[in-house]
């Protein structure tokens, strides 16, 4: 159970992090998910903690390397072998000689082999990460092509170097010759295993649709398992797990046409899923580095604290050297991004800014040996710390610098005009709906809050909502009042229907000064009309006796009229007439025909002054009234309804030829919105799909 407590603290930590960083978006994600991590280590559970180096690089690199490959341009890759090979190979290797001399020469106690390892360690690059730290900034394409293809494989590399200096070190030989021929092997055998068994994997999805088991339930698992098994077994062959699984993912990019032969349902379900599963995993590496990284001071105090200073400026060395090597790669066109000379020093410093240490750095740290020869193994928590702040470094810098050198990102479509837009179909859409089926308000209604829901999530202002709510409450009485007047309704059921209302009004915290008015003007209303009718009754009465008086009565009228007078006297003050079920359902019909009348014309005032400006307000007015109408009638999705769905996806549609037509619209804002309507009717559809 303590694994389970873990994981799921972990997991809460993530999303934790990740719903803070939209409030404060200045800050790049990944520092809010370490501190989350750091906040969660002073949790008894997490101290002295220590995680497992082979199930970290199985449970969290694998999948997410599987998926970079998957979403990455096969095509464009092929055309840019060379930059890749360049980024990839010749300056990851280049640095990782470089830098490991450089850490033995700072630090002499460093065995020289540890020294490659840590070198090997914070060379691999973060193409996620950087788009954390640039969401908002437009980086020049050719760079940000060149980050992303480089991301892919100069993990591997780093990998490979890493491993063959740890065996260097714990047996104590290496050679120059055998030393190449291993990175081959592993390199390139690693991408042929897994070139081959991502086009079995392939194959057996697409046998898998073919032959209608196309579930959701059987597809997304088994996507999820083939990074899992690929990279065991590249591993248990001695290749590159890692580079198998990018190249899987790979096969999976270049087979994207057969893959979309499954359903519409099955794609959306499999890319939302992975979608959700790297972000967490994402999150979860710099959380983990959060939660690790007091153990570690702890532990480096404990060997030598003198030593601290040393390791941060190892760490700060290394990123610079780092920084340099990037720059002058790039400037002098070794990266082959064929920049134009007068963008390669431009280039230069936002590539090198750009190589953002993250997930591969920190898994490779972790995966250190926890012991060697029944002994711990030496400097591991100090090769954590140097690495923790290169990443830190590597994250911080950019983030304060980029801004000043790049411009804020332009898109196509501008999410603010998107979103009006937006609401201006939708209310095209209701507004045509309203007009054309009067006959079923009810099921209007029930449509038109669904599409209002889709477009937009924008909070109601409080005033204006309590404004429009009082004006429905003047609606209501209005018309329990004008049903009184009509004798629809007795006296006394519309005065107890006005009380209720008005507490409820109360309770939802309108105006308690509103609430009075309505009162008063209700019970003002009510005294005048039974004065006057009461009134026009007696004169009423003073006629017929007048006309009695003039015409005699015969004795049989006599007896009754005195029978009926004997009757009265009998009868007590507080005798009432007994409630039958005739009389109940008499009150619930009555009750019914208000809630009918309200609703009805509260919808039409609603309808009459909705706009784009005011549609979330009249949006939360109207679900209120909806959720309390939905009460008394059925709930069920009915056949006119689903027309009424139909013929709103219509008019949306409408509005946008229109509006085309007249050029009021760009095609890129058109194509938003096409693409955006043709996902809510997938969604509606499947839905509908699944309640049949």
């Amino acid at each position: 159970m303590e694994v389970f407590y873990a994981v799921l603290l972990l997991v809460i930590a993530t999303i934790v992090a990740n719903t803070i960083y939209p409030l404060f978006p200045a800050i790049p994600q990944a520092f809010y998910q370490i501190f989350a991590g750091a906040l969660l280590s002073l949790v008894p559970l997490y101290h002295h903690f220590i995680l497992e180096p082979e199930v970290f690089m199985l449970l969290i690199i694998a999948p997410l390397m599987f998926y970079d490959g998957r979403n990455a341009n096969a095509r464009e890759l092929r055309h840019n072998v060379g930059s890749v090979l360049s980024m990839a190979v010749a300056l990851a290797i280049l640095t990782v000689v470089l830098m490991g001399y450089l850490s033995h020469a700072i630090l002499g106690t460093l065995p020289l082999a540890l020294a490659f390892a840590l070198a090997a360690i914070v060379t691999p690059t973060d193409a996620v990460a950087v788009s954390s730290i640039t969401t908002n900034m437009a980086v020049p394409e050719r760079v940000m092509g060149m980050l992303e293809r480089e991301s892919l494989f100069n993990d591997a590399s780093g990998l490979v170097a890493f491993s063959l200096a740890l065996t260097a070190f714990t047996t104590g030989k290496f050679s120059v010759g055998g030393g190449i021929k291993h990175f081959l092997i592993v390199f390139f055998g690693g991408l042929l295993i897994g070139l081959v068994l991502g086009v079995v994997a392939v194959w057996a999805r697409v046998f898998l649709v073919r032959t209608g088991k196309d579930s959701s339930s059987v597809i997304v698992p088994y996507d999820i398992l083939v990074p899992f098994m690929i990279y065991l077994a590249a591993e248990h062959v001695g290749l590159s797990g890692i580079l198998a699984v990018v190249a899987a993912g790979l096969m999976y990019s270049v087979s994207n046409n057969q893959l979309r032969l499954s359903s519409t349902q099955l794609q959306l379900v499999s890319r939302t899923t992975w979608r959700i599963l790297t972000s967490i995993l994402n999150g979860f590496v710099f959380v983990l580095l959060g939660v690790s990284l007091p153990t570690v001071w702890v532990n480096i105090q404990q060997d030598s604290s003198k030593s601290i200073p040393t390791y941060i400026f190892l760490a700060v060395v290394l990123y610079l050297v780092m920084l340099t090597l990037r720059y002058l790669w790039i400037r002098f066109d070794w990266a082959l991004i064929r920049s134009k000379k007068s963008e390669r020093p431009h280039h230069a410093i936002v590539g090198a800014l750009s190589g953002v240490h993250g997930t591969i750095t920190l898994a490779m740290a972790f995966s250190l040996p926890l012991t060697l020869n029944g002994q711990a193994f030496p400097f591991r928590n100090s090769m954590i710390f140097i690495a923790a702040v290169v990443i830190v470094l590597s994250l911080l810098v950019p983030t304060l610098v980029l801004p000043l050198l790049l411009p804020n990102k332009k898109l196509p479509v501008d999410p603010a005009e998107a979103l009006r837009e937006r609401k201006a179909l939708v209310a095209y859409a209701t507004e045509r709906l309203s007009q054309e089926n009067p006959d079923d308000p009810s099921a209007t209604q029930a449509v038109i809050e669904v599409l209002n829901s889709q477009a937009t999530d924008a909070r109601p202002d409080k005033q204006k909502m309590s404004e429009l709510l009082n004006h429905a409450t003047q609606i209501e009485v209005k018309t329990v009042q004008d049903m009184a007047d009509a004798g629809t309704i007795s006296q006394g059921f519309a005065s107890r229907y006005v009380r209720v209302l008005l507490i409820k009004s109360q309770m939802s915290h309108n105006n308690p000064f509103v609430n009075f008015s309505l009162w008063f003007r209700f019970v003002s209303h009510r005294i005048s009309h039974t004065v006057n009718r009461r009134r026009h009754r007696e004169q009423r009465i003073a006629l017929q006796q007048k006309r009695l008086q003039q015409q005699p009565r015969t004795p049989e009228q006599e007896r009754w009229l005195a029978q009926q007078r004997v009757q009265q006297e009998r009868r007590t003050p507080r005798e009432r007439p007994r409630r039958d079920a005739e009389e109940d359902a008499k009150r619930r019909e009555a009750f019914l025909q208000i809630e009918q009348d309200v609703y009805n014309n509260v919808v039409a005032y609603l309808t009459d002054i909705s706009s784009v400006d005011n549609q979330a307000e009249v949006n939360a007015v109207r679900n209120y009234y909806n959720a309390r109408h939905r009460r008394y009638v059925s709930k069920e999705i009915t056949d006119q309804q689903n027309e009424l769905f139909i013929q709103a996806f219509q008019y949306e549609y409408t509005y946008i030829r229109q509006k085309r037509s007249l050029k009021e619209l760009s095609p890129a804002l058109a194509d938003e919105l096409y693409q955006q309507i043709s996902t809510d009717q997938m969604l509606y559809m499947q839905e509908l799909a699944t309640t049949d």
